[in-house]
This record gives structure tokens, C-alpha cells and sequence, in this order.
């Protein structure tokens, strides 16, 4: 199992594609390189970073991709179809089996939803953000929106989020707001590929079929 350490940070952090001088370079890079459906063709790099500070957990990633495209406009819409990157996390690992997963596409429409593996066939609900929740969530992209369309020059795209804390706990009804030395258990992904070879994860996923919805496979995800 991976693990990455999610570095605390002071300083106003920049929703934008630049690293250097900004405190997006105290974080360590993570990488969506493990292709575990891979059967031929290439495997486009997706690489990420994270920091948090007392309001937020802030995700940025930068996304090899010569075929971006995105149609969901509608919040909590199928962006996983899009061009697009996922953060799955269970922030209250070894009491339940609940975790969370915020699906951004390449032009910052996102899905964020709070359930179980199995919740359809448990019976069990799954909580979608409210639009009024939602609006409190910071998304910023180098593509312009709301669609897109593929073009011959596409070949990579960044996207950087704040998701507050506050907005994860009404999500989940837990009390989120991690402190130096909390653990979560989650993945990252890259998605709206052109075919289950081009499927990535962070943490390897070792099943025969693509199944991102796997929280048995989460990595540990530590705050610094």
C-alpha cells in the first residue's frame, strides 16, 4: 500500500496550474502511473499534489491528455465520462466503510457524493453535495468552459481545488478537520480515457476489471 503525506501550509494557496515559488513546491508530488488494465497503447501521466491548512484540503493535478473533452455541465452529472481526475477518501478509516469522491472534469463541472462500496445493493443511501454546499468549493482550470471539444493540439490540461472542510463535514455529518499526525485512507484517479488501457490510479487497484469504487485498495494518506 502507498502512502502520501499531505503537507500543511500557511500560506494563501493559488488555485492555478503554477508550482514554483508558490506554496504548491513545499508539497510532495504524487503520480497516477499505475495502469492496471493496460493492454496496449500509451499511458498518459496524471500527477498530482496536496495541501491543507485549518479551512481546507487543496488538490492540484497535471494531466497528459491529447484528446480533452468534456459535455457534463450539470453538477453531480456522469464527469467521469469527461476528461477528468478523481479523489476518493475514507476520512474515518477502521469505524466504517464509507468514504467520499470528488469527480472534477477538465472544465471544473465536478461530482462530490458521500456512500458506501456497495451502497445500491446494501440498500444503503448515497448522499450527493447540495448545489448550495457546492457553491463553496473552489475549482479552477486551464480549460476554458463549460464544454469541450477534442482538438488536434490538445495535450495537457491542469486543475486545482479547495474543498473546505466545512463543506466535507456537512457532507458526511462526521466532524472533519484533520490535525498533524491524522491518517485517511483514499485514491486518486484519472478518468474519461479512451479506453480501460489508459485507466490510472495511484494506488494499484488489483482486480481484472476497471472498479475505482474499490476502498480495499485506498493507499494512506497522512497529514503532516
Amino acid at each position: 500500500m502507498k502512502s502520501y503525506t499531505i503537507v500543511r501550509t500557511t500560506d494563501d494557496v493559488p488555485l492555478g496550474g503554477t508550482i514554483s515559488d508558490t506554496p504548491w513546491e513545499e508539497a510532495t508530488e504524487f503520480r497516477i502511473d499505475e495502469f492496471s488494465w493496460h493492454e496496449g497503447g500509451p499511458k498518459p501521466l496524471t500527477t498530482g499534489r496536496a495541501l491543507y491548512d485549518d479551512r481546507a484540503i487543496y488538490l492540484q493535478y497535471h494531466v497528459e491528455d491529447r484528446d480533452i473533452t468534456a459535455s457534463v455541465t450539470d453538477l453531480n452529472g456522469p464527469t467521469y465520462r469527461d476528461s477528468s481526475v478523481e479523489f476518493f477518501a475514507d476520512p474515518n478509516p477502521g469505524d466504517d466503510s464509507m468514504y467520499f469522491n470528488f469527480e472534477p472534469n477538465c472544465c471544473g463541472q465536478f461530482k462530490l457524493a458521500w456512500q458506501e462500496r456497495d451502497w445500491e445493493e446494501r440498500g444503503i443511501g448515497r448522499d450527493l453535495v447540495s448545489p448550495a454546499v457546492a457553491d463553496r468549493i473552489d475549482v479552477e482550470t486551464s480549460v476554458p468552459g463549460p464544454t469541450k471539444e477534442p482538438h488536434p493540439d490538445d495535450e495537457e490540461w491542469w486543475l486545482a481545488a479547495a474543498i473546505p472542510f466545512d463543506v466535507l463535514s456537512e457532507l458526511t455529518g462526521l466532524e472533519i478537520g484533520p490535525t498533524e499526525g491524522a491518517e485517511w485512507r483514499g485514491n486518486f484517479y484519472r478518468s474519461g480515457v479512451q479506453s480501460d488501457s489508459q485507466k490510472a490510479t495511484w494506488n494499484p487497484i488489483e482486480k481484472p476489471e476497471p472498479d475505482y469504487h474499490s476502498p480495499e485498495f485506498f493507499g494512506a494518506l497522512r497529514f503532516e
